[in-house]
């Protein structure tokens, strides 16, 4: 039987995903492949390929790469293997349920969870220093609404309905080095949908309109109705907003946090302001109410310590009386 590389696999069926995938999850994949995967299996006959080797791949990522990364690199290898199977190149996908991601990374992932909620405290500090930046009202915008970085970036007027204060989802834009910037539609259908604005929401959504003929004229049409430009007129991308938090952390003494930070923080603040999981499924657009289950359930020590305040009942004069019985 002749051999069939890895390697020569993946360009076969990665030339089969364009049409049916978005081209930025192509692009993970191809990233995913390239710099993780390939290096430890690329080289070997597909029907060699053990859930051992595609553990090793996971291993060897743990060491310097956050959880969400070890599992989409997961997800890429077993498309890569499924494919395989339903074409009958081989007759099991390897990465299976024995291929679980490093248990280090699975604690890890707990304390940044932890870290993903911002207090009102850091938050303070970080805006007095933000605060006459261009990333100000944007950065504001999603402790107000929870949008994705990519809805952020996309976030044209013509999604904004002033009038019965609602922000219409029905876009985000990506970047590609390859091909630049393009819209395209949310994944899913709950991505598609309304966010009611808060009070600050609007008010910040007012003063960028009532600037917006102020600001420099962007170069490419298509821009033209972005709200979010830089000084050059161009969509900010994400990292560019993730290096400019990095700063304003620093300058304010806080530990730093990315632009998901403030995704994270609004939901967490709808759940202690007691919205129900269903209702914060759909500000949140997730298509699956696991998600917002299982990400959104952490919630500021401050608030925890309001709750246990609740349990007490009494005032003792004297602790060592506590857990004692009166004669």
């Amino acid at each position: 039987m002749t051999k069939l590389i890895v390697n020569e696999w993946f360009n076969q069926w990665i030339g089969l995903l364009k049409g049916c995938r978005k081209p930025k999850t192509i692009t993970n994949y191809k990233n995913y492949y390239q710099y993780y995967i390939s290096p430890v299996i690329g080289h070997m006959d597909i029907c060699d390929v053990r859930p051992m080797h595609c553990s090793k791949v996971l291993q060897q990522m743990s060491e310097n790469h956050m959880n969400s990364s070890v599992k989409q690199t997961k997800v890429a290898m077993r498309c890569l293997f499924q494919y395989a199977v339903e074409n009958d190149i081989i007759t099991k996908n390897p990465v299976g349920r024995t291929v679980i991601v490093p248990t280090e990374m699975l604690q890890n992932s707990e304390s940044t969870e932890r870290s993903l909620f911002i207090s009102d405290s850091d938050l303070c500090k970080f805006f007095s220093q933000a605060k006459n930046s261009i990333y100000s009202l944007p950065l504001r915008l999603i402790l107000e609404t929870g949008l994705r970085a990519s809805e952020l970036i996309g976030l044209t007027w013509d999604e904004i309905d002033f009038d019965n204060r609602l922000i219409n989802i029905r876009h985000t834009l990506q970047y590609e080095s390859s091909g630049g910037w393009y819209f395209i539609t949310p994944k899913s259908r709950q991505g598609s949908r309304e966010i009611y604005m808060t009070g600050n929401c609007f008010k910040i959504l007012q003063m960028l309109y009532s600037a917006k003929e102020h600001r420099p004229k962007p170069e490419n049409p298509l821009f033209n109705n972005v709200i979010f430009l830089s000084k050059l007129g161009n969509p900010i991308r994400t990292s560019s907003y993730n290096i400019a938090i990095r700063k304003f952390c620093k300058d304010a003494g806080i530990a730093p946090f990315s632009l998901h930070s403030l995704r994270h923080t609004f939901a967490s603040r709808c759940i202690m302001a007691g919205i129900s999981p269903k209702v914060l499924q759909l500000i949140m657009g997730h298509s699956d109410i696991s998600t917002t289950m299982n990400i959104y359930v952490h919630v500021s020590r401050e608030s925890k310590l309001r709750e246990m305040e609740k349990l007490t009942t009494f005032e003792a004069s004297d602790d060592s009386s506590l857990f004692c019985e009166k004669d």
